[in-house]
């Protein structure tokens, strides 16, 4: 039987490319160190999985570290959290460009999460309007005082009321609601306490999914596009100017548009030849036989 797990003499290949040292606005990076200090421990055991979305993503983006044309790269990207505590969410990619700041979620094989407010999956501190927490801070405490703390709490409350108002399973496949949320909202901590360096910046939030046998692009997923698009437009004059987008696509559109991600992002030519090996271990496979 074949172990889920990369053979040892593959292993050693990752961790000499992880251990390759890059240089970003004058700093020396490490791919090691990003994965070490992510919240989900990839590399003790997560990152050498067959169907690893980490290593996935590492071997789609990690060239970007070494082009000129791009500013700025990490994986593992730490976002702020709230006031009130707790640790804030990380992006898997973070890409920055002369006039761009990109945040990819990457996804390889996940299934679909539709939990939010129930069973508390999301936390209260997102989304009560009451004082919450050992501090016992108010929900605008929470975000800071930074004014949009009533919207967002309206809107988290409006998608869960469509989630169990319509019947959302066929065509689910990758999504979850509530990790989208706590990015958007550590995206917009974050553009707040960088206001004045990202003007002039275009933020774009990516979820980009392979996708997998069967796939569909979700009536959910479609809704909460939309349900995002009408907070950013409720809540821009609060934004200083900066724009947000919000978008979702599949690998395969982005490598064969090669322009979805960014106008100014060429792929390598050779880059369907480094996920060769997550593309031949996902032919022919719906995501539930991906599971299995």
């Amino acid at each position: 039987m074949k172990s889920d797990f990369i053979e040892n003499s593959l292993k050693s290949e990752y961790i000499k490319r992880l251990g390759k040292s890059y240089e970003k606005k004058r700093k020396q990076k490490f791919f090691l160190d990003q994965f070490a200090a992510g919240a989900g421990n990839e590399l003790n055991e997560k990152f050498w999985n067959r169907k690893s979305s980490s290593r996935f993503a590492f071997d789609l983006y990690s060239w970007m570290a070494y082009d000129d044309s791009i500013i700025d790269f990490e994986f593992e990207y730490h976002l702020p959290g709230m006031k009130s505590g707790g640790m804030g969410p990380n992006m898997d990619v973070y890409i920055e460009t002369a006039k761009e700041i990109i945040f990819v979620e990457s996804k390889f094989s996940e299934m679909a999460n539709l939990h939010l407010i129930d069973n508390d999956y999301l936390s209260k501190a997102y989304y009560i309007n009451e004082a919450y927490g050992r501090r016992k801070m108010s929900l605008s405490e929470r975000y800071y005082n930074y004014g949009f703390a009533s919207q967002i709490s309206d809107f988290c409350y409006k998608f869960e009321n469509k989630m169990k108002n319509n019947k959302w399973h066929s065509g689910i496949d990758w999504f979850e609601p509530k990790q989208e949320i706590c990015h958007l909202i550590g995206i917009l901590l974050y553009l707040k306490k960088n206001e004045e360096e990202l003007k002039g910046k275009r933020i774009k939030l990516y979820n980009i999914y392979y996708s997998l046998k069967n796939d569909e692009c979700s009536a959910l997923n479609k809704a909460f596009k939309t349900s995002v698009s009408e907070l950013l437009e409720d809540i821009k004059s609060q934004l200083g100017g900066i724009t947000i987008e919000f978008n979702s696509f599949s690998v395969q559109e982005m490598l064969d548009k090669n322009s979805l991600l960014s106008d100014k992002i060429i792929f390598p030519k050779d880059i369907r030849e480094r996920i060769k090996t997550f593309e031949d271990l996902a032919k022919d496979k719906t995501r539930q036989e991906m599971k299995n």
